[in-house]
């Protein structure tokens, strides 16, 4: 997370530019703008989640699983598609069992393997959680009007493509 609700004004880039010349002062006043808001971001989004005994990150879990046309997966895909290690979906798969959200079961083709499978308690708090989330983003984004969320949306596809090319 990064907070900053201090801005630098004209003053401090201008010293900044003053020690580091070649440096891109108006980039690092769009970066510092982006990190702040990623992080409010996820703070207005834990908030909601909070309010279902969630985080943001056994949330993403549960609508990977969700999103599924059968409700369960391999632990090591959902940590690969959350894009943490296999150690962190464990304690995410935990906590989410405990809860009563997913359970684990034996893979039917690899006894070897468990598998996560959401539970219907899981699948139900999905669907009563999603439409808050959803009011929270378009809460976020209204006050830019088509033509501007066309424009946000292709300058971030151009700074940060899908699948991370």
């Amino acid at each position: 997370m990064f907070f900053l609700k201090d801005f630098p004004n004209e003053e401090m880039v201008a010293r900044f530019r003053s020690i580091l010349p070649h440096a891109d002062a108006d980039g690092v006043q769009i970066f510092i703008r982006l990190l702040v808001l990623g992080s409010e971001c996820l703070l207005q989004l834990d908030r909601v989640l909070g309010a279902h005994d969630l985080s943001h990150s056994r949330w993403i879990v549960l609508m990977l699983l969700r999103r599924r046309e059968v409700w369960r997966a391999l632990p090591s895909e959902l940590a690969k598609e959350q894009g943490i290690t296999r150690a962190a979906m464990s304690g995410l798969i935990r906590g989410l069992e405990g809860q009563g959200l997913v359970t684990r079961q034996p893979n039917e083709g690899d006894r070897r393997q468990t598998v996560v499978v959401l539970t219907e308690k899981g699948a139900a708090l999905v669907e009563r959680a999603l439409p808050e989330c959803l009011g929270l983003m378009e809460r976020t984004l209204s006050p830019l009007h088509g033509t501007e969320k066309d424009e946000l949306k292709r300058l971030i596809e151009k700074l940060f493509p899908l699948g991370g090319a």
